[in-house]
């Protein structure tokens, strides 16, 4: 798929904005919104013998979303952080026809996969989601999709250019769909079942997908990657979740099957995750598919506490099949959260990352590719992350 598909979308999207505002102007509605993230990282590396110490500018985003009349919605959010570099995120319009149960988004956004991946940043029980979603790369792409849903469902399905900050002669392109059922959805419980399955090529200027992954502090670089070894891949995976008053739990379980030219077969990877946790003086929500903004039930502008949560992770990521030694990951993260508000968040995971550190010293942190250049093949990193958050 050529630059075409992101040219002519950006075109669609900007004019469609434009026709709007002309149009409808007496129509628009709009609400100025944006997050900030500041992280704290202490991580110590046993055999590499390393400590990190550092704070980061982890999200710095600011947007604008709203409503064309009653039928288009809008959002285009712009982020940074430490890196000090400007990306957009979420930019697209979106129908929604009078009287139907579905829509067309267009823009971009990011494909449909994964609970964790799907939930915002912001509401994620753990402050760094399962490794499984970023070492598969789940990520935003310029697409068009089609969604519905009722009560007890949803189903969204696209196809997918690359990201707008992506430059080549060539793009890739991706296919994905993901449908959710909550059987149980009533004020004592929620049930949550969910599959997502994503299709993704490289274009042919483009080089061959790597899956990496950190030791769950976002400080640290890469500690196990397979090197370059795809020129498409196909993911599935599953997912459940429950809430149950003050309690929830939720899992998920992906594979991804990987197009290798290069090797003697097609390998494939894996990654999965289970968790569990608590709120006092609050609750976990859900909403369209997806973990929601918290309940507060006595914010302290209110004169309350605010609301605590505690969480217990178990997160897997395996690398390694047939000729392909990419490593694999486990990691073991436990959780806690003050909410003074639903718009502010003060959090700390205490981490303990086992790895294997597979035979790539591709795209690795130096500290963890000295160890596989030394021979050393296994690894242990522990240590501290704290989030200061607040939204609006």
């Amino acid at each position: 798929m050529s630059k075409l598909f992101s040219y002519a979308a950006t075109m669609a999207l900007a004019t469609a904005l434009i026709a709007a505002e002309t149009v409808q102007a007496q129509e628009i509605t709009h609400k100025i919104g944006g997050r900030v993230q500041m992280d704290w990282s202490m991580v110590d590396a046993d055999n590499a013998n390393m400590d990190w110490n550092a704070t980061e500018l982890r999200r710095l985003r600011l947007g604008v979303s709203g409503k064309v009349g009653d039928d288009v919605k809008y959002k285009v959010e712009l982020n940074t952080n430490s890196s000090e570099d400007v990306n957009v995120e979420d930019a697209y319009v979106q129908w929604s026809p009078k009287g139907g149960d579905w829509s067309v988004k267009l823009g971009q956004f990011k494909t449909h996969n994964s609970l964790d991946e799907q939930t915002s940043s912001r509401f994620i029980s753990t402050l760094e989601r399962a490794a499984f979603t970023d070492a598969f790369e789940f990520n935003r792409r310029l697409g068009l999709a089609v969604g519905t849903s009722g009560d007890n469902y949803t189903i969204n399905a696209g196809v997918f250019g690359d990201n707008l900050s992506t430059s080549s002669a060539e793009e890739g392109h991706a296919i994905s769909v993901r449908a959710t059922f909550t059987p149980v959805n009533d004020d004592s419980a929620l049930v949550h079942l969910g599959a997502s399955a994503r299709y993704r090529k490289q274009g042919d200027t483009q080089s061959d997908f790597r899956y990496r992954q950190r030791p769950v502090s976002h400080i640290p670089s890469r500690i196990i990657s397979t090197g370059r070894v795809a020129e498409s891949d196909v993911f599935y995976g599953v997912e459940a979740a429950a809430i149950m008053g003050q309690f929830w739990t939720s899992g998920e379980y992906g594979v991804l099957d990987a197009n290798c030219n290069a090797c003697a077969s097609d390998p494939s990877f894996h990654g999965q995750y289970v968790e569990a946790g608590v709120f006092f003086g609050g609750q976990k929500t859900y909403k369209g598919g997806k973990f929601n903004r918290p309940k507060v039930d006595k914010p302290i502008t209110d004169g309350g506490m605010g609301a605590f949560s505690v969480v217990a992770r178990y997160d897997s990521l395996d690398l390694q099949d047939q000729s392909v030694n990419g490593g694999d990951l486990d990691s073991l993260v436990l959780g806690a959260d003050w909410w003074p508000t639903k718009y502010t968040r003060i959090g700390v995971n205490y981490f303990d990352a086992d790895a294997n550190l597979g035979s790539s010293t591709s795209g690795l942190d130096a500290a963890f590719a000295a160890l596989v250049t030394g021979g050393i093949t296994e690894e242990e990193v522990s240590g501290f992350n704290l989030r200061a958050q607040f939204d609006f």
